[in-house]
């Protein structure tokens, strides 16, 4: 089985992908009352359907705990059998709105930083003289037949005056519309904007070094609320969420202005951007700060259970592109792995176009050290065996004594699997 993103008003969806595995008496909009049976930090989850002897395994981020009821609603979609998890509590929780928020508007972050390499690389051009036509930058009638994004949770710094609704005199009128278009950020800053937060992207070089690593992470934005509140108004600038909040008004600024008037005559200047294309763009900017809310809550939830964790994602710069690096950091107190020494695991996942999928774990427990990789690509599995030993001098010589090293083609099993690739996946 797996789930899938939630649909508007409803948490979760379970697909039964086997509809023979379902109970034949299941009946569409039947409603089937079912029990956690266990729920661990990591979001894996036990769950027993009433009159059904074998329980459902999942994987969740999702905020269930072991012994909690929950009502699943039976229903047919095309030729197949869908449960759909229905809300319990009489009232939601502020955690739960979160997660009706945030989860349908999320978008992957490697999408969206590639849209704004796109506007980080728009050539200059030179504005056309004598009776050519001017060029404008979309006014805010343009964009009526759209849902107004909301507006950013971090208050943002003002470019300018707003313009204000009025009914007073034409003259009245047209001195306010040039004082809005005076305040909205031209082409020329939206481009300047999007350079700088790829700019301040981390490269995979930084990562090799302790320093680098905590710095990444410290401005992943998953920490932005937590810094600004100790007073560290560096995250304004440093913060990958901040840049995110920056760009995006300065996109629904320029969506709200009216036409401009066109560049001086020779001036050198990004072209204007369509309508269509800053709502494009406002929407994949508003889906980066739903990932990365989705992360916080999935941290926030990893809390909760004997074994903390974090779990973020580091956008990087890798050449002339971006790529981003799934990470979980746990605590482990020895008792999810027999060995009853405590210890961590930091568990990553990325994907390249040269390597392919990869996935590794490093453990260190009681003082001693683990490393395992999982490679989709054969090749680059191999590549990983030939450095093993490599690998194994450098560990011994940080003092570090070495309990497995092993690199294995493929992807990694459920129960192995460093970060949970869906929302939720569910076996019968």
């Amino acid at each position: 089985m797996h789930i899938g993103h939630p649909s508007s008003g409803i948490p979760l969806t379970l697909a039964l992908n086997n509809t023979a595995a379902a109970n034949p008496q299941w009946q569409a909009g039947q409603v089937l009352d079912a029990r956690v049976l266990q729920a661990q930090a990591d979001g894996s989850l036990l769950l027993q359907l009433e009159g059904q002897n074998k329980p459902l395994q999942a994987r969740s981020p999702l905020p269930l705990t072991a012994g909690q009821q929950v009502k699943l609603l039976v229903a047919v979609e095309a030729d197949r059998i869908v449960l759909r998890l229905l809300d319990t509590p009489a009232e939601e929780t502020a955690l739960q709105q979160a997660w009706r928020s945030a989860l349908p508007r999320q978008q992957p972050l490697v999408t969206v930083l590639q849209h704004i390499a796109r506007l980080a690389q728009l050539p200059p051009t030179t504005a056309a003289t004598g009776s050519g036509t001017p060029m404008t930058v979309p006014t805010a009638a343009a964009t009526t037949t759209a849902a107004s994004p909301p507006m950013p949770e971090l208050p943002l710094p003002e470019t300018g005056l707003r313009a204000q609704p009025t009914t007073s005199t034409p003259a009245t009128t047209t001195a306010t519309a040039a004082a809005a278009t005076a305040a909205a950020p031209s082409p020329e800053q939206l481009k300047t904007l999007a350079m700088e937060l790829l700019s301040r992207l981390a490269d995979p070089q930084r990562l090799t070094t302790a320093d680098g690593l905590r710095q990444a992470i410290n401005q992943s934005g998953l920490f932005l609320e937590a810094r600004l509140a100790r007073g560290d108004t560096s995250a304004l600038q440093q913060d990958f969420r901040a840049g995110l909040l920056r760009l995006l008004g300065a996109v629904q600024e320029q969506m709200a202005a009216p036409a401009s008037a066109a560049p001086r005559s020779g001036a050198a200047s990004t072209p204007a951007l369509n309508p269509g294309r800053l709502l494009e763009l406002s929407q994949h900017i508003e889906g980066a700060l739903a990932r990365v809310k989705v992360q916080q809550l999935q941290t926030l939830n990893a809390q909760t259970g004997p074994d903390p964790a974090w779990l973020l994602e580091l956008p990087l710069r890798h050449g002339a592109g971006q790529e981003v690096m799934r990470l979980r950091i746990q605590r482990e107190s020895g008792s999810n792995h027999g060995s009853g020494a405590p210890g961590w695991s930091v568990r990553l996942h990325f994907d390249s176009a040269q390597h392919g999928g990869v996935d590794s774990v490093v453990t260190l427990l009681g003082g001693k050290v683990g490393v395992s990789f999982w490679a989709e690509q054969p090749a680059t599995a191999a590549r990983f065996q030939q450095h093993l030993e490599e690998l194994r001098g450098q560990l011994q010589h940080a003092g570090l004594e070495v309990a497995h090293l092993r690199s294995v083609a493929g992807r990694a099993t459920l129960s192995e699997e460093p970060v949970p690739g869906g929302l939720l996946d569910l076996s019968v």
